[in-house]
């Protein structure tokens, strides 16, 4: 497993009672966001769904890209970044 940070949003750093940054131990993207959500579990349902798919307002970038469904699963390697960004809308 690689040491990957995952880098949130001030509101879920908020909510999570952390720093901006969370270093986890995983393999893939996918397997970063389990590793954040078993280490901070008031984050998992800002993330996910009841479904266990991403909830469709969160984007995740991996290495600066947007990844999301079977992309999640690409491997991820030492040092790599993993960062959830909330979508925000208003009027």
């Amino acid at each position: 497993m690689a040491a990957v940070q995952v880098r949130i949003t001030r509101l879920l750093a908020d909510i999570a009672g952390t720093g901006r940054s969370i270093d986890v131990e995983a393999e893939s993207a996918a397997g970063a966001l389990d590793a954040l959500c078993q280490r901070v579990p008031a984050l998992r349902v800002h993330i996910f769904g009841d479904d266990g798919e991403l909830r469709p307002h969160v984007n995740v970038f991996v290495r600066g890209e947007l990844t999301r469904g079977d992309g999640l699963a690409a491997p991820v390697g030492e040092g790599d970044e993993v960062a959830v960004v909330q979508a925000v809308s208003g009027g």
